[in-house]
């Protein structure tokens, strides 16, 4: 069984943290339930500006627990594909960057779990594997569209296809992994999401649904919706300090950003 742990290590951050060492992290029916409560909450949560996610021991998400697989009626099934689309959508959707830092193991939903987050952050030993084929089941949780989004159609049909395992250096390379971690990869990754969430947050959250919706129409409708964001923005509170301070020549690092 896995749960799922929540704590705020640094100003701003929430931490959701797989912890089911003796699973991988699989996520079972429960923890697939606690993280959908847990995005929902945190998209009316205003102390939060940046969610990290990341797992306990050796893995990150070993994907879906194979204990309950094989036996389910086609409405269990669907139950399981349903939470699994929510919480694809709830870290799509969250007006607050997502952070998952790959401690190790980011097997089949546990990589699209990664995949669909804003920043990857992955430990040395961290490794990613779309292992649904192996198991005779395809990709869910958005695995087909975001893992072609992330490195090309034809690089992800093969990953999909043969089951290709692609280490922390790879998945830098191809672009889906943002940075590798060195040394204490928690207090590392807790350190890159305190500074994430030293920033203007309405900033943050607009940018980040904006950057989504890019991939999903024309140049035009980008040009539209940042018009209509940025009119936004220019009005808030937070901007306006940052003018401020940059006209007085300070240090933009350090402004305290309200979200207002």
């Amino acid at each position: 069984m896995t749960t799922l742990d929540l704590d705020r290590p640094a100003p701003g951050v929430l931490r959701m943290r797989l912890n089911g060492i003796d699973t991988l992290n699989a996520l079972d029916d429960d923890v697939k339930g606690a993280l959908v409560d847990a995005l929902r909450a945190v998209a009316l949560d205003h102390e939060t500006r940046v969610v990290l996610i990341t797992g306990t021991g050796r893995a990150f998400c070993a994907g879906g627990d194979v204990r309950g697989m094989g036996t389910r009626s086609p409405s269990e099934t669907n139950d399981v594909l349903t939470f699994g689309r929510q919480i694809t959508e709830g870290i799509a959707n969250l007006q607050k960057p997502v952070v998952a830092a790959v401690n190790g193991i980011a097997s089949g939903a546990g990589f699209n779990l990664a995949l669909v987050s804003d920043i990857v952050l992955a430990a040395p030993t961290a490794w990613f594997q779309q292992s649904f084929v192996r198991m005779g089941l395809m990709p869910d949780m958005g695995g087909t569209y975001l893992l072609s989004q992330a490195i090309g159609l034809h690089r992800a049909k093969e990953a999909l296809l043969v089951g290709h395992r692609f280490t922390a250096e790879e998945g830098k390379e191809l672009g889906f992994v943002a940075r590798i971690v060195d040394g204490d990869f928690d207090a590392g990754a807790v350190d890159y999401c305190a500074a994430l969430a030293r920033k203007a947050p309405l900033a943050l959250g607009l940018t980040k649904l904006l950057t989504n919706r890019a991939v999903q129409g024309s140049l035009a409708d980008a040009l539209d919706r940042e018009s209509l964001a940025q009119g936004v923005l220019a009005a808030t509170a937070d901007h306006k300090a940052a003018v401020s301070t940059f006209l007085a020549k300070g240090n933009l690092d350090l402004i305290n950003f309200k979200g207002e």
